[in-house]
């Protein structure tokens, strides 16, 4: 599995200007859900409810684009990135 958008490009998967198009969109998304998840902490309610929200959405739309072996491909490399994780170190976004 490529490890960055470089490797997209230097394996003629991505075009510069479409690495440049997911890297913005995915920048942007980081943003906008830790500001959710922040909005929901600071009136008090459970953010982390809101966490598996989200992660609801992604695992069915995951499914939808990609079906379900590489959607599972995908979310084992994302529990891998959490098990690397140190605790209560800040999150990236």
């Amino acid at each position: 599995m490529p490890r960055s958008y470089s490797d997209y490009i230097k394996t003629g998967q991505m075009t510069d200007l479409e690495a440049i198009k997911h890297n913005t969109v995915r920048n942007q998304n980081r943003i906008a859900v830790a500001a959710v998840l922040n909005s929901h902490a600071r009136d008090g309610l459970p953010a982390d409810a809101g966490a598996f929200g989200m992660l609801d959405t992604i695992a069915v739309k995951l499914v939808e684009w990609y079906g379900p072996a590489a959607a599972g491909e995908v979310l084992r490399h994302y529990a891998t990135v959490c098990e690397r994780q140190v605790a209560g170190a800040p999150a990236n976004g």
